[in-house]
């Protein structure tokens, strides 16, 4: 039975099974049983009934009883006809399976992996959790998702997602993508009776770098505006009646746009390769961007991918709106299709230094060192950047000797450190990259060799990563760490604790964000990543919104008028976004966190 489905499947591309489950309850009839199901498969295969009756071991007579008493009349009442015209007429009944507007012809996902390029609207999954059991789920869900099944596909997507809640007590963002985009490919066809509008966004993620943390971080936050916006229209068409999505269906909710707009979310896997000579990622995506219907490109990570990806992104009249980058060079991109939602080093560079010229006020000397990846743009920029605010405290600072070579071996930083030790640093500065060689947060659990009693560790935005607070919980067992004054700090643009801008700030986007936040994933596991990402859509849907942009061209033009030419101004997670003409955002947010000691959860956390 098993081989005859799969064959409709492949060389007619029906959804056979879900055609055998709509017409079980039709015509006041019984279910129908096995041998019916194969005839109606050979019938559409265009088997002869001598051939049917050999293989399903039935007489002609049997077979024309069944077609006759159970099989035609629970068709014809599927296609809304009198039995007459459909009977021994199977072309006219493939024809209707066939028919766009119907639910049964199979429509499989666009096969967009190669060598030199991964993208996946369900079809492949970069995040899978220990638990062989959710993998086998997740596996299933991508071959049903492959093959144009997408409703089997969501029940599957649906299953590893509520498996994962169970077991380890938060959701997994990108299968909560992928149940999304699911749930809209079922119903895509019923979209446009209702006026609902779908728009496709890439979201560019390295999945490569700190074991994919970093990825799940950025896609918590497009999950949750993905599911925020689709709810709505999901709970009016009915969706909640006919499929079981209490496990996703929002406990709070806070309406962000007013359209019926869909949102579809194209993850693209970025390896960050800082020795690639040009961003194959971005010139294949950007070469895709008309098939797929994008709209509009969020990424990259890295300052150094960001700036080698964004002609290819231009060429293609497509927005790149940027979450994570932060170098200061990326403010000479564009004026026109270049977004920058998270704080340029040169900010964030002078509010760290204006902390640390608080700490080092009353002193009268500190010796400050400087840890970074001389081959990183971001790293360089942050560097100098830093560099120029502390020169206003010259009379107060020492620089010792710097490292440029985190990147380097093991070995190397050990010995770096050792010497900057029998110096006398009292700060160090470490700015890892952005995930472009492995070696660079690895050796800044390097700091955990130090005595932190003694020394202040500041940190970039890059270098706030749970790695941090497991090297210090590892070191605390055999240290003695002062538990009320923070030795490691880290200057970032959101946490959840924020006063501006945080769980039980006056900010209501914020409000919502947490509380959501604390339903998919667990209390305090947004970050600020999570934060810039949801903005960085946020943004796209509020032109949108005000314009129905209907391509991307349409978007390019429309968010360069309403951001930088008329300089309106839109509240987010983030505080209140706005943009100078450069595509750099206005009042850009920064926070000063520091790793503490919960003694409530008896465990390290970064916070305020």
């Amino acid at each position: 039975m098993l081989t005859i489905l799969r064959d409709v499947m492949e060389k007619l591309g029906i959804n056979i099974e879900l055609l055998l489950k709509s017409l079980d309850p039709l015509a006041n009839l019984r279910n129908l049983d096995k041998s019916e199901q194969q005839v109606i498969c050979y019938c559409l295969l265009a088997y002869s009934r001598p051939q049917i009756a050999e293989i399903v071991n039935l007489s002609e007579l049997q077979i024309r009883d069944k077609l006759s008493h159970y099989i035609y009349p629970k068709i014809a009442e599927l296609m809304g006809v009198e039995q007459t015209e459909i009977a021994n007429n199977w072309a006219k009944i493939l024809n209707f399976l066939l028919d766009p507007n119907q639910v049964y012809k199979l429509h499989p996902s666009p096969q967009l992996n190669s060598d030199n390029f991964q993208a996946s609207f369900g079809r492949q999954s970069f995040l899978y959790p220990p638990n062989q059991e959710i993998v086998k789920l997740q596996t299933q869900a991508i071959n049903f998702y492959q093959s144009g099944r997408y409703y089997e596909a969501l029940k599957y997507f649906l299953m590893a997602w509520d498996q994962e809640i169970e077991i380890y007590g938060r959701g997994n963002s990108e299968i909560l993508i992928y149940i999304n985009n699911s749930l809209i490919e079922h119903k895509r066809n019923k979209f446009p009776e209702k006026n609902i509008k779908i728009y496709n966004i890439a979201v560019v993620v390295p999945f490569y770098h700190n074991l994919g943390q970093v990825s799940a971080e950025i896609l918590r936050g497009i999950s949750q505006i993905q599911l925020q916006v689709n709810w709505e229209n999901f709970k009016n068409l009915g969706l909640e009646k006919e499929i079981d999505l209490n496990s996703i269906k929002p406990n709070v909710f806070s309406t962000l746009i007013s359209s019926q707009v869909l949102l579809q979310i194209l993850i693209v896997n970025d390896p960050n390769n800082l020795y690639t000579p040009y961003n194959q990622t971005a010139e294949k995506l950007a070469a895709l961007a008309k098939e797929l219907n994008l709209m509009a490109i969020i990424g990259h990570y890295s300052s150094e991918m960001t700036k080698n990806a964004f002609q290819f992104y231009a060429d293609k009249s497509l927005v790149l709106v940027n979450a994570c980058s932060t170098s200061n060079e990326l403010a000479d991109l564009s004026l026109m299709s270049f977004f920058r939602l998270t704080t340029p080093d040169k900010i964030n560079a002078k509010r760290l230094s204006d902390y640390l010229g608080s700490k080092i006020a009353g002193r009268e000397q500190s010796k400050i060192a400087l840890i970074y990846n001389h081959n990183s743009l971001y790293c360089q920029s942050y560097r100098n950047s830093i560099k120029r605010h502390l020169e206003s405290y010259q009379e107060k600072i020492i620089f010792l000797e710097e490292c440029g070579y985190i990147n380097e071996s093991y070995y190397q930083v050990q010995e770096y450190i050792e010497t900057i030790q029998r110096a006398g640093v009292d700060i160090i500065i470490i700015i890892p990259d952005g995930g472009l060689e492995p070696n660079s947060l690895n050796n800044a659990g390097l700091i955990s060799r130090l005595n932190l009693n003694k020394c202040l560790i500041a940190g970039t935005a890059t270098f706030y990563q749970e790695n941090v607070l497991h090297w210090i919980h590892e070191q605390s067992q055999y240290q003695n760490f002062n538990q009320d004054h923070p030795q490691i700090i880290a200057s970032i643009p959101w946490h959840w604790h924020s006063e501006q801008n945080g769980c039980n700030s006056e900010n209501i986007i914020a409000q919502y964000f947490c509380k959501l936040g604390t339903q998919l994933w667990g209390e305090e596991k947004l970050n600020w990543r999570s934060a810039t990402a949801f903005d960085a859509v946020l943004i796209i849907l509020k032109v949108i919104e005000k314009y129905h942009s209907k391509n991307s061209q349409d978007l390019l033009e429309h968010m360069d008028q309403y951001f930088k030419y008329q300089k309106r101004k839109i509240r987010g997670v983030t505080g209140d976004i706005q943009f100078e003409k450069t595509g750099d955002r206005i009042n850009t947010p920064t926070e000063i966190v520091a790793v503490k000691w919960n003694s409530q959860q008896q465990k390290w956390q970064w916070t305020i």
